[in-house]
C-alpha cells in the first residue's frame, strides 16, 4: 500500500516509527491510536508519541522529521524543523508539537519515571500492515486518569471494559498509588470494581 493510499493519520504514525527506526530510539505510540486498540476507537486528527532521543541525536531527528514531511507548527504557520525549535519546545513544554499532512502531532520526551516504565514496556501490534509500538493499557490508563478529561475517563472506562481479566492489576495499582492524586486514584479503584476488571471474563 502506497502511502497515498493510506488514511493521513496511520501514514503519519507509520512516518513516526520509521524516524524512531532511523534513530534507533525507544519510541511508545499513545492517545487515541493506542486507545483505539485496547478500547473504544474514536475518531481523531491527532498523533501521540512518547520518545527518548538523547540530545546528540537531536539533528538527526530534525534531519529525519523533515525529511518525512513535519514541520513545526508556529503561530504564523508551519515552519521547517530545526534543532533549536524543538528544544525550545522541549524546554518549555516538555514535548514537540508537530504537523503533518494536516495532522496534529506531539512528540513527549521522558520527564518522570512512569514514562520510562512506558517505554520498556511498549508492545508491538499490527498497523495497517506494519508493527509499530504501542503503549500498553495499563499505561494508558494511568496517563489518562492523570489528564482526568471528560473524554479521558470515557476511553478508561471503555478500555477497563474490554480489557477485562487482562490487565496486569498489580502494575496499574502499584503506579496509581505513587503517581496519581488520592482522590483520582480512589476514583481508578472505583471503576475497576465497577468494572469488573480484575477477573476473567465468563
Amino acid at each position: 500500500m502506497e502511502p497515498r493510499d493510506l488514511p493521513a493519520l496511520a501514514d503519519v504514525v507509520l512516518r513516526l516509527a520509521d524516524v524512531c527506526a532511523e534513530l534507533a530510539v525507544p519510541y511508545a505510540i499513545g492517545g487515541a491510536v493506542a486507545t483505539s486498540f485496547w478500547g473504544v476507537p474514536r475518531t481523531t486528527q491527532d498523533a501521540d508519541c512518547l520518545v527518548a532521543v538523547p540530545a546528540v541525536a537531536y539533528q538527526r531527528l530534525a534531519d529525519a522529521l523533515n525529511g518525512r514531511g513535519f514541520e513545526i507548527e508556529r503561530p504564523s504557520g508551519p515552519q521547517p524543523v530545526t534543532v533549536l525549535a524543538l528544544l525550545e519546545q522541549v524546554r518549555q513544554d516538555k514535548f514537540m508539537s508537530l504537523s503533518c499532512r494536516a495532522t496534529s502531532v506531539e512528540l513527549f520526551v521522558p520527564v518522570v519515571p512512569l514514562q520510562e516504565s512506558i517505554l520498556k514496556r511498549a508492545v508491538e501490534r499490527l498497523f495497517h500492515g506494519r508493527i509499530i509500538k504501542l503503549t500498553t493499557a495499563e499505561d494508558l490508563i494511568l496517563l489518562k486518569m492523570a489528564f482526568h478529561r471528560q473524554k479521558d475517563l470515557q476511553d478508561v472506562k471503555g478500555m477497563l471494559h474490554i480489557q477485562k481479566g487482562q490487565l496486569d492489576m498489580p502494575y496499574l495499582r502499584q503506579w496509581s498509588t505513587t503517581m496519581l492524586e488520592p482522590l483520582v486514584a480512589r476514583e481508578l479503584d472505583e471503576l475497576i470494581v465497577t468494572y469488573d476488571a480484575d477477573r476473567p471474563s465468563d
